[in-house]
């Protein structure tokens, strides 16, 4: 899919601009560092009903810069701060990575429950789930949650005292 193709809008969420950066039309990127493939230089990306092409991009102090072709100026790149920035495929994952909306709703076992959220952190993502009533989070890590099956619906969590809501 390219800027000039008359496709429908793309629904793949792939980061966020921040504030603009500069005078020359540099925006900080909220982006998950997986995901960084959707800004290489050339890279059509949809923001607020309109197509863009990545011009650079640039690894800042805490985290990335990122313009666009046509957005040269200061005032452009204020003209779309704090926008989704959009596109039209996923990217492969790699193994054990999961896409969040692909968690949600799977049964947890042994103890029952449910995944309600997934929370993105900067050392890891962490499982909000849903347990009679109750919500605590864990973290996604393979020594706290081995096995996820989305074909049978359902994640295994190794149980420890006050993290996963147990009583004992």
């Amino acid at each position: 899919m390219s800027p000039s193709d008359g496709s429908d809008h793309p629904s793949v969420r792939a980061g966020r601009l921040g504030r603009p950066h500069g005078l020359n039309g540099f925006l900080g990127l909220y982006v998950e560092s997986e995901d960084l493939v959707y800004f290489e230089t050339g890279s059509p990306v949809y923001i607020q009903d309109h197509w863009y092409v990545v011009r650079s991009i640039r690894r800042a102090d805490k985290g990335h810069h990122v313009a666009f072709e046509k957005v040269n100026s200061r005032e452009d790149a204020d003209s779309i701060r704090n926008q989704d920035v959009l596109v039209a495929e996923r990217r492969t994952l790699q193994e054990r990575e999961f896409w969040p909306d692909d968690l949600m709703g799977l049964e947890v076992r042994p103890r029952g429950g449910k995944v309600v959220a997934v929370n993105h952190g900067p050392a890891q993502d962490r499982l909000m789930i849903e347990r009679d009533g109750l919500r605590f989070e864990i973290p996604f890590v393979d020594a706290l949650v081995p096995v996820v099956d989305l074909d049978g619906g359902f994640i295994e969590t190794v149980e420890i005292e006050g993290l996963t809501g147990s009583s004992g």
